[in-house]
């Protein structure tokens, strides 16, 4: 019996990361990505299929990455989340600790996508087979 794919949200306002994201976890047989640059358009695209995961950017123009998480967790629309930032400072609040998210799931840009896949696999208890 095949496994269905956990469908991934990518987050990120500057098309090169958001690609980059993209065609790397495209390569996993275990993942269906897709990816957004505004958090508006992720919460629409979320209201029209769910995700397991989103790997989202902290510094968004409009809503920003946490205010987003919050409402998309709230929704029922995506549970797990992998923050993805450029700022050296960034600290969880409160609000984030709550929904579930731990400085494991803080990654600093540039992120190693090694790291960002494990994660991933971990969060949604799926086998840690580097092969595709």
């Amino acid at each position: 019996m095949t496994r269905a794919k956990a469908q991934l949200l990518i987050l990120d306002d500057e098309e090169r990361i958001r690609q980059l994201l993209l065609d790397f976890f495209e390569d996993y047989d275990e993942f269906s990505a897709r990816a957004c640059e505004s958090a508006e358009a992720a919460l629409e695209e979320l209201a029209r299929q769910p995700a397991d995961l989103g790997i989202v950017d902290m510094h968004l123009p409009g809503m920003d990455g946490q205010h987003f998480a919050l409402a998309a967790h709230a929704c029922g629309l995506c549970r797990r989340f992998l923050l993805h930032t450029g700022s050296m400072d960034f600290a969880l609040t409160p609000e984030l600790l709550r929904i579930g998210i731990t400085s494991a799931d803080v990654f600093l840009k540039p992120a190693d996508t090694a790291e960002l896949l494990a994660r991933a696999r971990t969060l949604l208890g799926l086998p840690g087979d580097e092969t595709s």
